[in-house]
């Protein structure tokens, strides 16, 4: 069997510890990432190894010709080829049976043991998988008793995490493979060759391996897989040297007599460790290390050529080459020093603080944010829908304005920017045009306008994309991005924006280059365009429920095509801030639920002949059967907005700005006057409608666990499930009949929510208590069955 190792990849998640490197020359337990993986393969007598290279190639390339001379083939890409495609890259090499490893994991694995299962059950691809409490940032793979693949959700939902069994990205494969993957083409293998082979019924199994496997894709995974070396967890040739001793020492390490050494320690050639200091548990000189008297070294990794002055304190840290360290310095956890930096007397660095390489941290300087480029920041990350947070701690000023970059780095050309018309939505949202204008943006502001009216302008326009700001309460702000469609944008780009801000890879362009802001007016257009072709007059009377609702109403200037009143309505009427939902009452002032609301807007795409409609997951099933009556097929989606959007993009295609499923679902202005117009031709009372729609009883509530809890809920619900009478969309839907139970992870919250339906109150709290109670014995349990 030959190997071929993946080496191309940047690493930019573990910056500042990958700044001048490539990820697979990350010192792991004082030798590089790639060198263990080398080493590993040599063990099960694999030797005929290829490389594949891309990102500083040749810093790679010299280590390893200086560590193993001429006998490792490299195949640099010129352009990034993906997984599968930089593999492909080296087909002349790949003639026989071969494993593919990434050259930035830690690993045990029994390569012999997959070697023989693989030949064994005929298959023509392998992959070695693990199991995970939080399987999130990985492809989930489901198997079936024979261990052949039935399914693949890469990097899931909490919603779709049905199993803890993830791909290492550690493949046997039959070179056969090869062929299908395109040749000079980008090609992933578990986005791309897994799901074709999989749909193709290609022979493919999973073996989940008892052996220790990480991926060192951030610096919280690099401290504690260095923790998992020292107690050993994994066995990179001395385990049993750890286990028996407790202590791995270099040659020529000099250590005072007066020194304590708590195991288990790793300590490299030519280190000095002098007197009244203390060095562990869990920590790892490197080489040429100088430790002065009176410091003390807790759970942190020191690298080589480092210097720690008198009566320093490290706590959980990573410190990286060449960084001196003068004396009382307190470094403290999950930190991270990069090379060649220098921490002046009396300094400290707070916990979660990376301080990129060169830099100096004057005397007594206490430094509680990142120093990037000299600025420190908060990390931002996406939500259910959009950033959210308190103004002026988790959205600062400083923050804004680098939302507006990362966002244009990722989104470049021209994008617009809104708010609904409060004051700090305005203040952060120019902030942000400032970011997208420094990122080299050309910025349409909008200023205060309804969101609709900001994916009007999208599509209008043909821009690349959009920014809205709205305030949900007292200083908390939601900021909402939107592709060039208009739709909320979706998770893969999320995480290339959160991936910006976390490692502040931002680009900036130079003085000449930057423009100024171009004012744009869509509210007015999009207005017009609601209200074009329309009748000059409707006899409905409106009623605004709030005095927001009555200023919009006459704010809008259209109010002669219907009337506005507080008595004798024929409509009530709020609109939400943002102006993209409405609350809506009967003549009687009973308000439509959600679901009731579902049904008047399939109810008016019907009269527009739409064939199907998108329903969120937890809809009730008397939606279902209006369908039918429509003869429309209801598609399911996931609650979520942008997942909503995404599933009516998949079925209408090109959104319409007229009457579509995304105008009467996501724009509460076009919904209302379609709606009036159904009212006014058909002569029908809204009582009427809301009369017709069943009793029915509906119950949503949360449970509070812990993040690594809500993976085990959902895996040990679905490993008793039924697949008769369950539903995997969105979390676990059970079936009772006419009854439902929907658990799903909450995406924002340590929280599980169970929502629940039933014909009467005492069915559902009855389905709600039983399945509460299953869900607290899962997190009373101690072990997963």
């Amino acid at each position: 069997m030959k190997g071929i190792i993946m080496a191309g990849g940047e690493g930019s998640r573990l910056r500042p510890l990958t700044a001048g490197i490539p990820k697979p020359m990350v010192p792991v337990a004082g030798q590089p990432a790639i060198k263990h993986i080398i080493e590993h393969l040599y063990k099960y007598n694999v030797k005929d190894i290829a490389i594949t290279l891309f990102y500083l190639p040749h810093k790679i390339k010299e280590y390893v010709e200086q560590e193993y001379g001429s006998k490792i083939k490299f195949y640099i890409e010129d352009k990034p080829l993906g997984t599968a495609g930089s593999v492909k890259n080296a087909k002349d090499f790949l003639n026989d049976t071969f494993i593919v490893m990434s050259g930035d994991v830690i690993t045990d694995v029994n390569v012999k043991e997959v070697y023989e299962f693989h030949k064994r059950n005929g298959a023509k691809v392998t992959l070695i998988l693990t199991k995970v409490d939080v399987p999130l940032e990985y492809g989930v793979v489901i198997i079936d008793e024979k261990g052949r693949i039935k399914k693949f959700l890469e990097k899931p939902s909490w919603g779709e995490v049905f199993s803890d069994t993830v791909n290492t990205g550690i493949y046997i494969i039959e070179p056969e493979i090869l062929e299908f993957i395109p040749q000079g083409k980008s090609f992933d293998f578990s986005k791309d060759l897994f799901p074709y082979l999989l749909q193709n019924n290609i022979p493919m199994y999973g073996y989940i391996t008892e052996g220790y496997w990480c991926d060192i894709g951030n610096t919280a995974q690099y401290i504690s897989s260095h923790f998992d070396i020292l107690k050993g967890a994994v066995d990179l040739g001395y385990k049993e040297i750890l286990l028996k001793e407790g202590i791995m020492m270099g040659e020529n390490v000099k250590i005072s007599p007066n020194a304590i050494i708590i195991p288990p320690v790793i300590i490299g050639d030519n280190s000095v460790i002098e007197e009244n200091t203390v060095v562990g548990p869990n920590v790892i000189v490197g080489r040429s290390n100088h430790i002065k008297q009176g410091s003390t070294l807790k759970n942190s990794i020191l690298w080589d050529d480092v210097i720690v002055g008198q009566n320093s304190e490290l706590r959980g840290c990573v410190v990286c080459k060449n960084v001196t360290i003068f004396n009382n310095v307190r470094i403290f956890e999950n930190s991270v020093i990069g090379e060649n930096c220098n921490l002046r007397a009396f300094s400290e660095i707070k916990p979660d603080v990376k301080v990129w390489p060169d830099k100096t941290v004057e005397e007594g300087f206490v430094v509680i944010k990142d120093i990037v480029w000299g600025n420190g920041k908060k990390q931002l990350f996406f939500g259910e829908r959009g950033i959210k947070g308190v103004f002026n701690y988790d959205i600062t000023p400083e923050m804004a304005v680098e939302v507006g970059e990362a966002f244009g780095n990722v989104f470049t050309g021209n994008i617009i920017v809104g708010h609904d018309g409060d004051f700090v939505s305005k203040f952060v949202s120019n902030l942000i045009s400032y970011g997208l204008l420094s990122s080299g943006c050309d910025v349409l502001y909008a200023d205060y306008a309804f969101l609709p009216a900001i994916r009007y302008g999208i599509r209008k326009n043909k821009l690349e994309g959009g920014v809205y700001v709205e305030t949900e309460e007292p200083d908390k702000l939601r900021v909402l991005f939107m592709d060039k469609n208009g739709c909320d944008i979706d998770r893969n780009a999320e995480k290339k924006i959160e991936n910006k801000l976390k490692i502040y890879d931002i680009k900036r362009i130079s003085r000449e280059n930057l423009k100024d802001l171009k004012k744009i007016s869509v509210q007015q257009d999009y207005i017009d365009n609601l209200f074009s072709q329309r009748k000059d007059y409707l006899k409905i009377k409106v009623k605004p429920y709030n005095e927001e609702t009555k200023q919009i109403l006459e704010g809008i200037g259209k109010s002669k095509f219907f009337n506005i009143t507080e008595k004798d309505y024929d409509v009530g009427l709020i609109f939400s801030k943002n102006g993209e939902q409405i609350r809506l009452y009967d003549e009687k002032g009973r308000e439509f639920d959600d679901d009731e609301l579902y049904y008047m807007r399939m109810l008016l795409a019907e009269k527009e002949g739409v064939k199907s409609f998108v329903i969120p997951f937890n809809s009730s099933n008397f939606l279902t059967e209006f369908a039918k009556e429509f003869s429309i097929e209801p598609l399911k989606s996931k609650i979520s907005h942008k997942d909503r959007m995404k599933k009516i993009i998949e079925t209408e295609g090109v959104i319409k700005d007229r009457v579509s499923q995304f105008s009467l679902s996501f724009d509460g202005l076009s919904f209302f006057l379609k709606l009036l117009d159904y009212l006014d031709e058909t002569r029908t009372k809204l009582s009427y409608i809301k009369d017709k729609f069943p009793l029915r009883y509906k119950i949503n509530k949360s449970i509070k666990c812990e993040w690594k809890d809500k993976g085990k809920i959902i895996r040990m619900l679905f490993e008793k499930a039924d697949e008769k009478v369950t539903e995997f969309v969105d979390g676990l839907k059970f079936n009772h009949g006419d009854s439902w139970v929907l658990v799903l992870p909450d995406s924002e919250l340590p929280a599980c929510n169970i929502y629940v339906e039933a014909p009467t109150m005492e069915k559902a709290y009855q389905l709600f208590s039983q399945y509460e109670k299953e869900v607290r014995n899962i997190l009373n349990s101690e072990d997963e069955k």
